[in-house]
């Protein structure tokens, strides 16, 4: 059962499979084979009859072609982590076209094609996806001679067409600045002001089976090939750009009625990695399109930077070391992910208080009596502590934000308890979701929500949500996990023989410490910042923990950047 959970654990973190259910994906994890490769492993050779989808965890891959009339083999191609390979062969039954070689120690999810039949019959949805993949590389290889890999076409929907002639234009330029990948915009007999740009080609086309290969002739030489819909065009051009695309962006606005992709079927909305709307107008009147365009393009583009921020209470103050040490490298990181002491940090970081805004509530708990300020003892009670005070405190720097005003993308774990299910909340306001993701159980009252649910410390079911990171699609992840294993030297709580606390709080820990090890192996950077003979209780050592995590960072900083490498 472990390893089964395991497996719906990292199929879950693939954007392939982000949309479907829980059902659905214990279905994939349940035909997925784990498989572990070394360096400069041959997976596969041109010609091999071998019939897997390979779905990489960790690590890289080098494809290789055939040269005609050359023994030796091109490379054309290098994929990462959450990339796949092998789908022509898995779908059509023919012998591989190219080689694939590991560039590094690697790890894979692989599908093999009879599982891959007996998973299309359970989720019929699947097939289109894959098929569309099927298409897109047949096309590619009569065309260009090249298999599709990870190419993609977005076409940007004009709904609202107030920025229709800067939105598709702005996004490109932010694409290749960002990834440095090759982008190119195709228009079919539509009236655009052109401004001649490199990337910009006109077709005077309108025609289904000119405009499909004019999209293939590209798939070899472009990353992302954008094509635009406009409420003037003609209805059956727009359904084929809309039908042809891998992902639609839809720009809509409250006061329009005309929504360009009312065709676009249910379940292609609910697939985030399909479909995305924008109102265009909380863009521009709310003065965010330059961290709109970049957030979009890197989102888009697959180099998202994530921080996961676990648990521990105080020993997590370690985290904020890392933030300090971040922000003094101008390293900006896409979207965190935080539970526990973790949600705090997050939500000062991805607000843009940061490191000197967090100073001043780590003055407020400085010392043992300032700590007891904050005791509100509940007898009898849920829990130890209503928690009524700490939210008073935490109220004075997080105030009224809420998640759609946070210059960073936030994502924040607490637990339903009454299903014992995980959730991430990552709308509404700050406030609330940080009180629901640090009410330990037995120690602070449960948070009761708007919907009736009670909700708890999200250190229960994720204590270092790398997952609620992947399942946004981020692929290059940082993970900081500060709880102890057994092996750590800690110290036992006397204080005010306060013992029940450490019982709770400590056999919580050690539970966590092992679910948190599954995470840990899907992070590209792994910190473990512990302070030796330290306690979850002693917030007034702050200064001790922020130093242990800014030499933790300072060790790591050259493994940091290279996640931010194109």
């Amino acid at each position: 059962m472990k390893d089964l959970d395991g497996k719906i654990h990292l199929v879950s973190g693939l954007p392939l499979f982000r949309s479907l259910s829980k059902k659905e994906r214990q279905w994939v994890a349940e035909s997925v084979q784990i498989v572990e490769s070394e360096r400069d492993e041959v997976l596969y050779s041109s010609g091999d009859g071998e019939k897997s989808l390979f779905l990489i965890l960790s690590g890289s891959v080098r494809i290789f072609i055939p040269k005609k009339g050359e023994e030796k083999e091109e490379e054309i191609e290098v994929l990462k982590k959450g990339e796949y390979f092998g789908i022509q062969a898995l779908l059509t039954g023919e012998k591989h076209h190219h080689t694939a070689i590991t560039l590094t120690e690697s790890r894979f999810l692989v599908l093999s094609q009879k599982e891959f039949q007996n998973l299309v019959q359970k989720i019929p949805y699947l097939s289109i996806t894959f098929s569309k993949m099927l298409t897109k590389s047949l096309r590619s290889e009569l065309l260009g001679g090249k298999e599709y890999f990870h190419n993609s076409v977005v076409c940007v929907v004009h709904s609202d067409p107030r920025t229709k002639n800067r939105y598709a234009k702005e996004l490109i330029l932010a694409i290749e600045r960002e990834s440095g990948k090759k982008t190119v915009l195709l228009h079919f007999q539509q009236n655009t002001e052109s401004k001649d740009l490199s990337f910009e080609k006109s077709y005077r086309t309108q025609d289904e089976d000119k405009i499909k290969e004019t999209l293939g002739r590209h798939y070899g030489s472009h990353a992302f090939i954008f094509v635009e819909v406009f409420p003037e065009d003609d209805p059956r051009l727009r359904k084929i750009l809309i039908e042809e695309a891998d992902h639609i962006e839809n720009l809509i606005s409250d006061d329009k009625n005309s929504n360009l992709c009312d065709a676009v079927h249910i379940e292609s909305k609910d697939n985030e990695v399909l479909y995305n709307e924008t109102n265009i107008l909380q863009v521009l009147d709310l003065g965010k399109w330059d961290i709109h365009i970049r957030r979009k393009a890197r989102e888009l583009s697959g180099v998202q930077v994530g921080v996961a921020l676990g648990g521990g209470a105080a020993l997590g103050l370690a985290q904020v070391g890392i933030m300090k040490v971040l922000e003094e490298e101008n390293i900006k990181v896409d979207m965190i992910s935080g539970t526990s002491i973790g949600a705090v940090i997050g939500a000062f970081w991805a607000s843009g208080l940061g490191y000197k805004g967090i100073q001043p509530l780590l003055q407020e708990i400085d010392s043992i009596f300032k700590m007891l300020k904050l005791v509100d003892l509940s007898f009898p009670g849920q829990g130890l502590l209503h928690g009524k005070h700490v939210r008073t405190m935490l109220e004075r720097y997080l105030g009224d934000l809420y998640f759609e005003d946070l210059p960073i993308k936030l994502r924040l774990i607490s637990c339903d308890i009454s299903n014992r299910k995980e959730i991430v909340i990552s709308e509404g306001k700050v406030l609330d979701a940080v009180m629901a993701s640090i009410s330990i159980p037995g120690v602070f009252v449960p948070q009761p929500q708007e919907n009736g649910k009670i909700y708890v410390d999200g250190g229960i079911v994720n204590p270092l949500p790398v997952s609620a990171l992947k399942q946004d699609g981020v692929q290059r992840i940082i993970a900081v996990n500060s709880m102890p294993s057994s092996k750590d030297q800690m110290k036992t709580n006397k204080l005010l023989n306060l013992n029940v606390l450490d019982i709770i709080v400590n056999s919580l820990y050690s539970l966590q410490y092992r679910i948190g090890k599954y995470s840990a192996q899907e992070a590209d950077v792994y910190l473990n910042p512990i302070l030796e003979n330290s306690n979850w209780f002693e917030f007034w050592r702050s200064a001790e923990f922020i130093s242990l995590g800014e030499r933790i960072t300072r060790s790591h900083l050259d493994s940091i950047k290279n996640l931010f490498e194109t």
